[in-house]
């Protein structure tokens, strides 16, 4: 059973020296570091991601504080899920968070709280937003397009005296739409309403 250390700057505080001697201190057989301006190319694995594939069932990860592990709500729920589900145990010295124990465990089960909190808010949100929406008309979707703006489409389209783009931007619509419309069957194009 491991002890790892996490240290990670943040844009407020770049002094990972403090970090890595408080981790040091806790006794942490290993300490990963990491500065929070890492590079964005996704082929680059970031330290976190190297921490996080070491750790096995009964490791421990201790970091100095939550915002250090998780750089949003949504991942560092995410991540204690896991921990819980591997079973390791974490340890934020900051918030005196200790998974070892038995009050450590009330954490885990608040972020799981937190967790589905979140989901259900991100929804009903979304559902407040619809429904605002179509009490000022929106209903959403693709806009529909009348017979008219299709026969003029096919009719610019088959002179072959006007370009895609143009035809797209004459009948406001986007050049995949205009396309569809050209690539319809006739019959299609007649019991069109």
């Amino acid at each position: 059973m491991k002890t790892i250390g996490y240290a990670r700057t943040t844009i407020t505080d770049n002094d990972l020296d403090a970090q890595i001697k408080i981790l040091s201190d806790f006794g942490c057989d290993k300490v990963y570091q990491e500065s929070f301006d890492v590079t964005t190319d996704k082929h680059i694995i970031s330290e976190l991601e190297i921490v996080l594939n070491s750790l096995e069932a009964g490791d421990t990860l201790v970091i100095c504080r939550l915002n250090r592990l998780g750089r949003s709500t949504r991942q560092l729920t995410e991540l204690t899920q896991k921990f819980k589900e591997v079973g390791i145990h974490l340890v934020s010295l900051y918030e005196e968070i200790d998974t070892r124990h038995p009050m450590g465990e009330i954490y885990f089960k608040l972020m799981n709280g937190l967790a589905t909190m979140e989901c259900d808010l991100i929804k009903e949100r979304t559902l407040v937003g619809l429904n605002n929406a179509r009490k000022k008309g929106k209903i959403g979707g693709r806009p529909k397009i009348d017979k008219r703006t299709v026969i003029k489409i096919r009719h610019l389209y088959h002179e072959q005296k006007e370009t895609i783009q143009f035809i797209s931007s004459k009948c406001n619509v986007s050049v995949g739409t205009c396309y569809k419309y050209i690539n319809l069957p006739e019959a299609d194009v007649a019991n069109f309403s």
